[in-house]
């Protein structure tokens, strides 16, 4: 397979749900790990602070796709920080109407 051809099978990689969503567990994952490193938290000390096992937060570092709002926002309040979840436009594609009305950011606050 020649590097073209590689890359082709890349990009259209990245369109599948699949990719999509590995992609969102990882920076969300790398997205902790700094909270974290930035908190002096260790997994314990997140678990305790959010009434889960240290097994718990384990299984959200290592993309766990089983995540709720709930436990975000649980997660979020653990850190002291405010969850923010947004619809954006996806760049390959034009925006029905439909989309304006839900590319609203969706706020959830303690």
């Amino acid at each position: 397979m020649d590097l073209e051809a590689l890359r082709e099978k890349v990009n259209a990689a990245r369109g599948t749900f699949d990719y999509r969503l590995e992609k969102i567990l990882f920076q969300l994952g790398e997205d902790i790990c700094l909270l974290m490193e930035q908190q002096g938290l260790s997994r314990t000390q997140l678990a305790e602070r959010m009434g889960v096992s240290p097994a718990y937060i384990t299984k959200i570092l290592s993309g766990n796709p089983n995540l709720t709002i709930k436990s975000l926002l649980k997660l979020a309040d653990a850190m002291g920080k405010e969850l923010t979840l947004q619809f954006a436009t996806r760049t390959a594609q034009k925006r029905s109407s439909l989309s304006r009305h839900f590319s609203k950011t969706l706020s959830a606050r303690p």
